[in-house]
């Protein structure tokens, strides 16, 4: 039976704004001078606006991509919808000899991630790409891990993108797809809340139990491709 957790969306922005108040207005400036100065400004916004409400958030997804990864070397892994690169840099800083790949429909953010990563020194191990996750532009069995964050209710087609997904994993290979639930207004534990997940991941959503009180705000799909599993045909 499937637990229902009930908070309005009201309430939620009050305590959003009760938590960020006393760091805000520094992350508030620089998310006004990167709108004003980015030659992408949709980009630019994005960017400052996921630094200071996100960071948390990739901080863990780092983390668990790391411990997915565990001993395996020279890690190649493949970041769906990278987005400013946020995520992307401390993967990189995090593992130092992983291979990062980012694929990104739109090149405004391409180019922040492209620029991110090179002020961070971290160029040299990323190559991004520009292209849909409907037709991954890669071979099959390309990559040790797959992750993607805040992305998905972006896709239109959400089962081909599963399905492709799974068809560039390695055999024993793990994708992490995170995002948010269905509804901000409540969330179902053990059950799958992103469209076409149900069709292709062979495990139920996972919740991540974060955020405000007893409100899940991110949600975790795990898909992994058995060791002796062949390509989807």
């Amino acid at each position: 039976m499937h637990r229902l957790v009930r908070l309005p969306l009201i309430v939620v922005v009050a305590l959003v704004g009760a938590v960020t108040a006393l760091a805000a207005r520094p992350a508030i400036e620089r998310m006004v001078r990167s709108f004003r100065t980015s030659s992408s400004p949709g980009a630019g916004f994005y960017d400052a606006a996921a630094g200071l409400f996100l960071g948390g958030y990739y901080d863990d997804i780092a983390a668990d991509c790391a411990a997915t990864l565990g001993d395996t070397g020279s890690p190649s892994v493949l970041e769906v919808g990278p987005g400013p690169g946020h995520l992307a840099e401390r993967l990189l800083t995090l593992v130092p000899d992983l291979r990062w790949t980012g694929l990104d429909i739109d090149p405004a953010m391409l180019a922040a991630t492209r620029a991110r990563l090179v002020r961070g020194g971290l160029d040299d191990r990323a190559v991004p790409v520009e292209g849909n996750v409907a037709a991954l532009p890669f071979g099959d069995a390309s990559f040790d891990l797959v992750v993607s964050s805040f992305s998905a209710h972006h896709w239109p087609d959400a089962e081909a993108g599963f399905a492709e997904i799974r068809r560039v994993l390695r055999p024993g290979a793990t994708a992490l797809v995170y995002d948010l639930p269905p509804s901000w207004g409540h969330v179902e534990t053990g059950s799958s809340g992103i469209h076409g997940a149900d069709a292709v991941f062979t495990q139920p959503l996972v919740s991540r139990m974060r955020g405000l009180g007893p409100l899940t705000i991110v949600s975790r799909v795990e898909l992994r491709r058995p060791p002796d599993a062949p390509a989807p045909a």
